[in-house]
């Protein structure tokens, strides 16, 4: 028990040691078990030499047998082997010369059917006659079964090395990938919006870097979380804070409008727009951070859009410049979502609203709604300049407006994409924005539909 912590307790390069020393030792046992079991077979003359050998053996005795001595002297100098017949002392029945190297090898040698040695060398095979003298052949190194071996046994290493090493990588690359996946599926919760996301409880994993990796993970998320709540309480008791002042504002505004002088109201006016416009500010940034608490819910019910729809685009139309244009494109009036009525109406509002102030004084503005399998599809296109890769990506963060010549000209707050992307993630739904600069823009709100 006291091992194993202690294994664990171990940096991961020493436990990457330890595992490929490990690895290293199993390969080198495997390999010289199956060697082992291996090379008797590897190491046995083939089938085909030793029957040429028994020819060999036939031919030889067949002399013997007729006692033809100077005729079997005359076949051992006419072989392609060297090769002897001798008595059970090695001497020569056919008294030819024996080298003494060749005769010391004699008494050193192999049966037929027996396994050579792993040396390559020019061994000599013993074949007993039925005469009881024996036929010794010098065995060729270039046909020695070693030759052939050495290659067999060098591929059996490297296949055993190769299967073992990459069975141990698999399941190593696993171990390893299990906790990073974790981190990796934890740090898209905290950048989709939990702050409240935490690794460790959650983690599991013997390697200490990983845990040290995952404390400090925490702490970012602590701090950050701190960073996030600070700016939202921060934000959200200062427009609170500020309604008190402007409402005695107004009201002020109100009975000092009745004791104005003519040729004050112009500068009376001015005064009214940029309270008026203070004033939707802060509603705007309390409907923001409304939507933004987690304890808001909605009830999502059964519903009709094509009225809905209606309603909005012929306020919009109201609102629109006589040479602005907003056209419904869909037929269809039979479409039903799970939305909440507010909040959709909200968010469609919000796009055409947008289109109307962005796209420019002569747009044309599109509606559609689409079924798209098990979702209904809202899209909001418009033909004016449309926004830049760059804008798209950050198109729906709070107070972001884009930076360019259109929207630099017009009040705005850069709220309205974002509570529109609020609005739809509380419908269960996701927003998207597709642009091509000079040719328009297009929102696509996707909504669950009824089943």
């Amino acid at each position: 028990m006291k091992i194993t912590e202690n294994f664990d307790n171990l940096a991961i390069t020493q436990k990457l040691f330890f595992y490929l020393s490990s690895i290293f030792l199993i390969i080198f046992t495997l390999s010289t078990i199956i060697e082992s079991m291996l090379l008797d077979d590897l190491l046995t003359l083939p089938d085909e030499l030793q029957r040429e050998f028994k020819t060999l053996a036939k031919e030889a005795e067949q002399y013997i047998s007729i006692n033809d001595t100077s005729g079997l002297k005359v076949w051992e100098k006419t072989q392609k082997y060297t090769l002897y017949v001798v008595d059970d002392n090695n001497q020569s029945v056919t008294n030819n010369a024996i080298h003494p190297y060749i005769k010391s090898k004699m008494s050193f040698s192999h049966q037929l059917h027996k396994p050579m040695n792993n040396r390559v060398s020019k061994p000599m095979i013993m074949i007993h006659l039925s005469s009881g003298l024996h036929l010794m052949v010098q065995l060729p190194w270039q046909l020695h079964p070693a030759e052939r071996a050495k290659y067999y046994l060098w591929t059996v290493r490297l296949c055993v090395s190769a299967i073992f090493l990459a069975i141990v990588s698999w399941l190593f690359a696993k171990h390893l990938q299990r906790p990073l996946k974790h981190l990796q599926s934890i740090s898209h919760q905290l950048a989709s919006g939990n702050l409240s996301v935490r690794a460790p409880n959650t983690l599991n994993s013997n390697i200490k870097e990983f845990n040290d990796l995952a404390n400090d993970f925490d702490h970012m998320a602590g701090q950050i979380e701190k960073l996030v709540m600070s700016h939202k309480n921060l934000l959200r008791n200062i427009s609170h804070e500020l309604r008190t002042p402007l409402t005695r504002q107004n009201l002020a505004i109100h009975l000092l409008k009745t004791r104005l002088q003519p040729e004050q109201v112009k500068y009376f006016l001015q005064i009214e727009d940029d309270a008026n416009e203070m004033n939707h500010l802060i509603q705007k940034i309390l409907d923001f951070s409304r939507l933004d608490n987690q304890n808001y819910s909605v009830k999502l019910q059964r519903t009709l859009l094509m009225p809905i729809v209606t309603k909005v685009i012929n306020e919009s139309i109201l609102q629109a410049k006589s040479t602005q244009e907003i056209k419904l494109v869909t037929q269809r009036s039979d479409i039903v979502a799970l939305v909440e009525c507010d909040l959709f109406a909200g968010v469609l509002q919000n796009a055409l609203n947008n289109a109307l102030k962005y796209a420019g004084g002569s747009c044309k503005i599109e509606v559609n709604i689409l079924l798209d399998k098990d979702q209904v599809v809202i899209e909001v296109s418009d033909n004016g300049p449309g926004l830049s890769e760059v804008e798209l990506v950050q198109i729906f963060e709070p107070f972001y407006r884009a930076n360019n010549d259109t929207t630099t000209e017009i009040e705005g707050y850069g709220l309205g994409m974002a509570i529109m992307k609020y609005n739809v993630e509380q419908m269960n739904g996701r927003i998207t924005a597709e642009s091509i600069l000079q040719e328009g823009l297009t929102i696509r709100c996707y909504l669950p539909t009824v089943k």
